[in-house]
């Protein structure tokens, strides 16, 4: 007979059974509800971007990449209507000065001498949000997705400042106010019978802004998208030349002039260096903190381009002369010469280290020669037999200098020869963008100011060769389009724009040949035909449709947009009551189209250019006769207060 205990353990156990069916049974059902809600959660999200993932503090929850990267651009678009602004307070009362500059320095008459002082590269950090919880494990996507779900996260986006231009902006608003800083130095004169007489000038101190940390402080406004006034400190300027210094190298003048004259020589021609003229060479160095009697390397340079005003040439590309297609004549280029300025001063700084000669010394004038890029070499065995794409663009209805900058750009496009597995680089051809080089300025609103800028035309030169290059069907390695629409360049999309010493257009020659630009102006149009020899290559373009000729694209526009109300800006440079103003406002638009080529062993390569033109409002200067009090910041304004780094 079985005791009671023994009859209960049977039950027990049963029961224990029954409870841990039940118990695994929820922990199955919770795992696979888990498992499909996680499951359930992405596929909600496909295509789109999770909850809680955010770029310079824009929520791009739920949005496709492109909804995310137009939501960006709106934001930027909208954070940067008001400009950047900067606030200076003069000492002993004096008014408090309001510094604004529009995020893109706008050209009265010509829109490429425009420049962006800040620019967000957000097609990579719209994409970085989408892929957020997408590029690991299913455990790592999984946490990913979470845990942005319960703490936003924050990616970050390229921004690059132009922080020259900013710097000058700011500089040129505030022209005058401060009294320049002056080094001492020598004013010497020499009499009819060389002596020299020397007198100290004395050092000025100046002023000037700290700059400096409003640009740290901007930037870190334009990573959170929360502009407010920067407030400017200024500081004192102190001279790097005193009188004591001019002093003590004041009794070096007459031992050096004794060096005098001397001769200068190039290519036969002789310029003589009198007393006199030495005299306007000679400056106050300092090394290691002492005083120096030399010749500065610019004084020397200036003085030596006065003496042989024919020295430096530019190189002379090669040319064709082209006739219904064919190449009919071919002369080879000339070569550039630059003066070495160090090297010819060399010799010169050694004799005024020794003692005085009684006997005249020659120099020689050291110069850089530049080969041009055609020389006597055969187009055809370079494998320049064939137009193998145009590009063109129209100019109609460009002011004077506009025109002429244009022309000095096709004339230094022209003859350009691109060798096979070599990139084309604009701006290196062009050269460098100075009054020295003919390029003549437009006028740039800067602030409250209008100034002098250069580089007008010089997008009709970048956006004619970005055409060629798509129609020649070459890889295309730096473009970036202009900040607004531009009446030059539509249809929208096919632009680019340069400027020194960025943004660049450059492009690949990855054909087995040469590649010559014969670049070269009919009416208001500029025609870029590349050179070549035909590989096999074809190329299409798809915009609104699909094309074969590049002239036909019609590139996709899409959210278009209405520019904001006309800003005025007050200024003291005009009568009070005059206005002027820039060009018309712009609508903002997205341009898009694909560009595809097939090489002649079937191999396709695609590309898309897609293109962000901000809604631009009209700017005006308007004169008054006081300059407004700055507004006081709403509270809201107050919160995003100027940061203190």
């Amino acid at each position: 007979m079985s005791s009671p205990k023994s009859e209960k353990n049977p039950l027990v156990s049963k029961t224990v059974l029954t409870w841990a069916a039940v118990a695994l049974g929820v922990v199955i059902i919770l795992c696979g509800l888990s498992a499909f809600a996680l499951v359930g959660y992405a596929r909600l999200y496909e295509g789109r971007v999770f909850p809680g993932v955010r770029v310079l503090g824009v929520r791009l929850d739920g949005l496709t990449e492109q909804e995310a990267r137009s939501a960006l651009e709106k934001a930027v678009d909208e954070s940067l209507n008001n400009g950047l602004r900067f606030r200076y307070t003069p000492p002993e009362n004096a008014p408090t000065r309001e510094i604004t500059l529009q995020a893109t320095t706008v050209a009265e008459s010509d829109p490429d001498a425009s420049r962006e002082l800040i620019r967000y590269d957000l097609a990579p950090a719209a994409a970085a949000a989408w892929s957020y919880g997408r590029n690991g494990s299913l455990l790592t996507n999984t946490f990913a997705q979470w845990r942005a779900r319960v703490h936003p996260v924050t990616l970050d986006a390229a921004i690059s400042m132009d922080e020259a231009q900013i710097r000058s902006g700011i500089e040129d608003s505030v022209e005058g106010l401060f009294p320049p800083v002056e080094d001492a130095r020598l004013d010497i004169q020499v009499g009819a019978d060389g002596t020299p007489t020397v007198t100290v000038v004395p050092e000025k101190a100046g002023r000037a802004l700290d700059i400096d940390p409003a640009l740290r402080t901007l930037r870190v406004q334009a990573e959170r998208l929360a502009f407010s006034p920067i407030p400017l400190e200024d500081h004192a300027m102190l001279p790097s030349i005193n009188a004591a210094h001019a002093e003590a190298v004041k009794g070096q003048v007459p031992g050096m002039l004794a060096h005098a004259p001397f001769t200068l020589t190039h290519d036969g021609e002789t310029k003589e260096v009198t007393k006199a003229l030495f005299a306007e060479w000679l400056g106050i160095t300092l090394h290691n903190n002492e005083p120096r009697l030399t010749i500065p390397v610019d004084r020397f340079t200036s003085g030596v381009r006065t003496l042989f005003p024919t020295l430096e040439k530019t190189a002379k590309e090669g040319s064709l002369t082209i006739e219904d297609g064919k190449i009919i004549t071919f002369e080879a280029g000339t070569e550039g010469v630059a003066l070495d300025a160090a090297a010819t001063l060399a010799p010169l700084l050694a004799m005024t280290a020794e003692a005085a000669s009684p006997e005249a010394r020659s120099f020689p004038i050291v110069v850089i020669r530049t080969e041009p890029v055609l020389t006597g070499q055969d187009p055809e065995r370079l494998g320049i037999r064939e137009i193998i794409g145009i590009g063109r663009s129209d100019f109609s209805g460009s002011p004077t200098n506009r025109r002429k900058n244009i022309a000095i750009g096709v004339s230094r496009v022209n003859g350009t020869l691109i060798p096979p597995g070599g990139e084309f680089s604009m701006l290196q051809t062009l050269g460098e963008f100075t009054a020295e080089a003919g390029w003549l300025p437009e006028l740039v609103i800067k602030g409250n100011k209008t100034v002098p800028e250069l580089g007008g035309g010089l997008c009709q030169i970048g956006t004619t060769a970005f055409r060629g290059a798509l129609a020649s069907g070459l890889p295309i390695t730096q473009r970036r389009n202009h900040s607004y629409r531009v009446r030059y360049y539509e249809p929208a999309g096919t632009d680019a724009t340069i400027y020194d010493p960025a943004p660049d257009f450059r492009f690949m020659n990855d054909t087995p040949n040469h590649i010559l630009i014969h670049a070269y102006t009919v009416g208001d149009e500029v025609i870029y035909e590349f050179w070549g020899t035909e590989d096999g290559r074809s190329a299409k373009y798809k915009g609104v449709e699909e094309v074969t000729d590049v002239a036909k694209l019609k590139p996709r526009i899409y959210n278009v947009s209405s520019p904001p109300p006309t800003k005025l800006i007050e200024t003291l440079d005009l009568p009070p009551g005059q206005k002027k103003c820039t060009e018309s406002a712009h609508a903002g638009a997205d341009a898009e189209f694909t560009y595809a080529v097939t090489y002649a062993d079937g191999t396709v390569k695609e590309n898309s250019f897609t293109s962000h033109y901000r809604p631009w409002q009209a700017v005006c200067l308007i004169g008054v006769e006081s300059l407004s009090e700055p507004v006081a910041e709403t509270p809201a304004e107050e919160e995003a207060a100027p940061l203190t780094l």
